[in-house]
């Protein structure tokens, strides 16, 4: 660097320059149900029973008899067979010559990339195990609302809930454009400052940035089979957040000494499974 001429002093800086990670959109009681958590301590798989379902009777006179029913019942099986994993190789003599904490950095940056991946499966899983809309026409300003109802009807005649849409930047955007005019003037002082409508009509909304820019999310089954599902079609996904399971078996994140070489790894591995509870808790609106 040279001011007219005169070479004058350079220098790194001691502040690292963040890189973009996806939202992190899978939250426990909002998003997603951990209430198998628990269960899966020291084993690979939890199995869920579920009774078999009955449906309501006809009446019957007073004085009548009881007619018994056999008691009947089935597994659902999650298992914990996804792995995010994670090392950087940090030699010495790298981290002595840069002026910040290398390891630190490399160690924040490998825990984004893992709960990125982690949720990337959690979308495949929503996709891949919930039911298909058959409307494909592309969501607008002006059609979004019918297509709400439309995805909550199907949800609501399964006899689950809608409380959760997670939207692609469109659809969100779409959103936020049709239900602007629909608030009070606080509530429209709010959103404009923020960006951010949270709930409408009754559903938590989550603007979810991956549906727009992955191609390929995967994820193993409960069947343990690997399966890859294209977000960039899907317009929003419609649940019920209770039916939506997501068990960690290991979160670790450690800075380990190494002995094959004079320096750190920075590693991070996160082990987990995914499970629809029933393909009726979710709906999946894709466009063509």
């Amino acid at each position: 660097m040279e001011y007219g001429g005169y070479n004058v002093s350079e220098k790194y800086s001691s502040i690292v320059a963040p890189n973009f990670y996806f939202d992190a959109i899978f939250q426990p009681g909002l998003t997603y149900s951990d209430q198998f958590q628990g269960d899966a301590e020291g084993a690979g798989s939890v199995k869920v029973f579920r009774l078999a379902a009955k449906s309501a009777k006809d009446p019957k006179q007073p004085a009548s008899d009881f007619e018994h029913g056999k008691a009947d019942n089935d597994l659902i099986p999650l298992l914990l067979n996804n792995a995010q994993q994670e090392s950087t190789k940090i030699y010495n003599v790298q981290s002595q010559a840069v002026p910040f904490d290398m390891a630190d950095a490399h160690l924040s940056q490998s825990t984004q990339v893992c709960r990125e991946g982690w949720q990337q499966s959690g979308l495949a899983c929503l996709v891949h195990e919930g039911t298909a809309l058959s409307d494909t026409t592309a969501i607008t300003a002006s059609n979004i609302k019918s297509k709400i109802i439309a995805g909550r009807k199907q949800i609501r005649k399964q006899k689950a809930s809608a409380n959760v849409v997670l939207a692609s930047v469109d659809t969100y955007s779409a959103m936020l454009e049709e239900a602007g005019d629909k608030f009070t003037p606080v509530t429209n002082d709010q959103m404009f400052q923020t960006g951010q409508v949270g709930r409408y009509l009754g559903m938590l909304w989550v603007e979810c940035n991956m549906l727009d820019l992955t191609a390929a999310a995967k994820y193993y089954d409960y069947t343990g089979t690997l399966q890859t599902e294209d977000l960039t079609k899907i317009e929003y996904i419609m649940y019920d957040w209770r039916g939506f399971h997501i068990v960690d078996l290991l979160d670790m994140a450690r800075l380990k000494d190494s002995e094959n070489f004079n320096g750190t790894l920075a590693q991070v591995e996160i082990v987990s499974g995914y499970r629809l509870g029933d393909k009726n808790y979710a709906v999946i609106k894709k466009k063509a």
